[in-house]
Order: C-alpha cells, then sequence, then structure tokens
C-alpha cells in the first residue's frame, strides 16, 4: 500500500501506479482444508525441482555472498536469499521464481535486494531517468556522497538515486543495490555494489530459487489483512480516545478514516498501515516528505517554512513526526497518520494498539 498524500496528490498517483503494478494476486492462497495442503506441497515441490535446475546466468542471487550482506545488515538472514520483484510497495517481498531482484531478510527483517541489467544499461538508465543521471552521476570510478565522502569504486558511472538505491555501471552492464529496507549507509551499499560489479561475468554457485519456498512460508505467516480499519474498531478507538460521541471507522481506498470527539470537539485522522516492506516506506517517505517540505519553503523564497520532522519516542523501533504526517515503523510494518491536532499521547495509543493487533495476529 503506497500513501495517499492531501500535500502531494501528484506523487501519491504515481505510488499508487507503481505499487498497483508490483502487486501480486494471492488469490489462490485463501482456499482451506486439503485443498491448501495440497497447493502448498505442489508449488514447494516445483520450486525445490527449479532450485535444484542448471544455474540462471541472470540469476541475481549469484552476485553477494550471504556474509557479505550479513555485515551490512548487522544481523544473520531469517532464511536463503530468494528472487522477488522489485521493492515498490507492500507485495514486493513475495517470492518469484523468475524474479529480477534478490531480497536478503535479515532475522528483524531489516532487509537489502540486488539487481543486474546485464546489457543495454546505459541506454535504460537514460530513458528512465536523464536529469538524475546528469545531476547525480559520477565517472571515473569516484562518487563523491552527500556527506562529502568520497567512494571509489570499479565502476565507470555511479549515483545514488532517490533515498536509498546504489546504482553503478560498468560498460554496458549495471548492478543496483537497494538499502532502504535496512539501516545501511550509501558507502556500505556501494561496498556491495562494487562486489556485484565483478561477479556480473562470473557469479557465484547459487540459485536464488532455493530460498523462494521458505520465503513464501514466512509471508504467509503475517497478518495483512485487505480493511484499512482491521486494526481498530469503534470500541477500540473510543477506549483509547475517549470522548462522549461514539466515533466513526471506515475505509477511504487504502486508508483507514476515523472522525471521533475530544477536547476541540470533532476531529478527523487518516491512517495507512503498510504490513510488509514497511522498513522501506518509512526511511523512503520520510527522505520524500523531508524534500518536500524544503521545496515548498524553497518555492516561497522562505515565506512559508514548515517546520522540520522531529523524533518521538513511542511503542515503535522508530517514529518521525512531520510537518506533512507522522511514519512510524515495528517489525516492517510502518503506519502513516494525518490528523488534525491529535495529542502525541492520543496518537501513541492509536498506532500502539494497531501494532500490538499485528503481533497478536501473526501467524506462529
Amino acid at each position: 500500500m503506497k500513501r495517499q498524500h492531501i500535500f502531494l496528490a501528484t506523487l501519491a498517483l504515481l505510488s499508487v501506479t507503481l505499487v498497483a503494478c508490483n502487486k501480486p494476486d494471492t488469490a489462490a492462497g485463501t482456499a482451506t482444508g486439503g485443498l491448501a495442503d495440497s497447493a502448498d506441497t505442489a508449488a514447494a515441490d516445483l520450486s525445490g525441482r527449479q532450485a535444484n535446475a542448471a544455474p540462471d546466468p541472470h540469476d541475481p542471487c549469484r552476485l553477494l555472498t550471504v556474509a557479505e550482506v550479513e555485515a551490512v545488515l548487522g544481523s544473520k538472514l531469517i532464511g536463503p536469499p530468494f528472487r522477488g520483484s522489485n521493492p515498490i510497495g507492500d507485495a514486493a517481498l513475495w517470492p518469484q521464481d523468475d524474479g529480477s531482484v534478490c531480497w536478503y531478510v535479515g532475522k528483524d527483517n531489516r532487509n537489502i535486494t540486488a539487481q543486474a541489467d546485464w546489457e543495454n544499461a546505459g541506454a535504460i538508465t537514460a530513458a528512465v531517468s536523464r536529469e538524475l543521471a546528469e545531476g547525480e552521476s559520477a565517472s571515473g570510478g569516484i562518487l563523491k556522497l552527500q556527506d562529502g565522502t568520497e567512494l571509489v569504486g570499479d565502476w565507470d558511472e555511479a549515483r545514488v538515486r532517490g533515498c536509498c538505491a546504489f546504482q553503478a555501471m560498468l560498460g554496458d552492464a549495471s548492478v543496483e543495490i537497494e538499502f532502504g529496507g535496512s539501516q545501511a549507509t550509501e558507502a556500505q551499499a556501494g561496498e556491495l555494489a562494487n562486489k556485484a560489479l565483478a561477479r556480473l561475468t562470473q557469479p557465484l554457485a547459487v540459485n536464488g530459487m532455493a530460498g523462494n519456498a521458505a520465503a513464501k512460508k514466512r509471508e504467509d505467516a503475517r497478518y495483512a489483512p485487505t480493511d484499512p480499519c482491521a486494526y481498530w474498531t469503534v470500541a477500540d478507538v473510543q477506549r483509547l480516545l475517549g470522548g462522549d460521541e461514539a466515533p466513526v471507522v471506515k475505509a477511504g481506498g487504502q486508508d483507514c478514516d476515523i472522525t471521533f470527539s475530544g477536547a476541540r470537539g470533532r476531529s478527523e485522522m487518516v491512517i495507512t498501515v503498510t504490513p510488509r516492506n514497511g522498513y522501506r516506506t518509512f526511511r523512503d517517505e520520510n527522505a520524500t516528505y523531508a524534500g518536500a517540505a524544503r521545496g515548498i519553503s524553497a518555492d516561497n523564497e522562505g515565506s512559508v517554512t514548515l517546520r522540520e520532522a522531529k523524533v518521538v519516542e513511542g511503542p515503535w523501533e522508530a517514529a518521525e513526526d512531520g510537518p506533512i504526517q507522522f511514519n512510524a515503523v515495528r517489525h516492517d510494518v510502518s503506519i502513516a497518520l494525518r490528523h488534525g491536532g491529535m495529542s502525541t499521547e492520543q496518537i501513541r495509543a492509536i498506532i500502539g494498539h494497531a501494532f500490538d493487533r499485528i503481533d497478536a495476529e501473526a501467524k506462529p
């Protein structure tokens, strides 16, 4: 789920479109009883046969060793690397046997992905991000990062795209390390990219499909309801926020719209829960909104200055209270809340309840 933002309608439309393109159809997994068991067994058998097939020369999991990625993640992997789709949206973690992206997921669900274009990378990059390539790329094997650090690699060109994607090109090939789902730095991602470049012509003896069955089992165990309001009942909201009038809890597309009574009368909040790939969503959106706030200030020549985001402690791993929305993340689930005057304690209560509900509903 990508988020719809009142202040950034154009960006939101793009985000929703990208997510829709990457959302897999998991309806078949809703069967019950023996049929579900048979389907799971068949899928596992198929994955096992494919895992033992001849190595795919363009398998993205053949570019990095587990040890190299674990050193950057700061934890052991929860299972073997697996092939999947691009890390956009909350469905990106779903494994795909022909996936062009290799996922490395740590025991805490933080993750890093690797992908490559073995040919025509220059033309692809120029067509997709011409302005970005001209503005942020570096050649000659040296890339100057935002903090002033000069990163040296064996690439012909390198760039950092957006918040957390490091791309390096060598000849007509390229690799990309997406590190938004982790706490890795640009420099660490650049080191991984440099190692991956060296293996484009001499890949590791690894089969990325070997980890797909285990990855599917892990994702099946997550609590990821389709109802955006599944995390709160009317009784929950009234108990958490008080008020004499009963709150109204209703779905609004991918958001949950909640109207409640408080000291200032009737108030409204809009909440979006991203039940998968939340670490990446949290990091990307914080960077995006920080940039948007700076842009608004610059466009208005300083006459309009939005406040900077601040870190907030609470029942989460991390949270930022920004000028556009409140973002929190826990266990790879991110929650965004837009409101009109809620107290920090009220926000802690509503978001904390959702995180607890998610943890309780996850399958053991």
